[in-house]
């Protein structure tokens, strides 16, 4: 009877195949999460934006035409994209905004708006 002391091609081919398999599906699972963490901080920031402009209209009694106005009184700087989108700030009237994001996790999104969108934004909050 002969010992061998080393694996059979047979058996480095089923473990590399497994390590691959594990691989793979390691990457569809990283990439999926780093999308819903991009568009979770897009919410945040579309919701830190509102609130800053909720103080203004508290403040000087009507939305500001434009968003640029809220720094750096009620925001340190604008939010940006980290995937370099845009946000979009529309003010409809005086009492009235809308805010506007791409988001890329589309099973999470509620509609489809392109008002004021370059690309296809999915997310919208609207003042109160």
């Amino acid at each position: 009877m002969k010992l061998s002391k080393g694996f059979s091609l047979v058996e480095l081919i089923v473990v590399m195949t497994i390590i691959a398999v594990i691989t793979a599906i390691g990457v569809v699972s990283f990439t999926g999460l780093n999308k819903r963490s991009r568009d979770s901080r897009r919410v945040a920031d579309l919701k830190k934006m509102a609130i800053a402009l909720e103080v203004y209209r508290q403040e000087n009694g009507t939305y500001p035409v434009l968003e640029n106005t809220l720094v750096p009184d009620y925001l340190e700087g604008l939010p940006t994209d980290p995937k370099s989108f845009s946000y979009y700030y529309d003010r409809l009237t005086e009492y009235s905004y809308q805010l506007d994001a791409q988001m890329e996790d589309l099973g999470s999104t509620t509609g489809s708006y392109g008002n004021n969108c370059t690309g296809t934004c999915n997310y919208r909050i609207v003042s109160p």
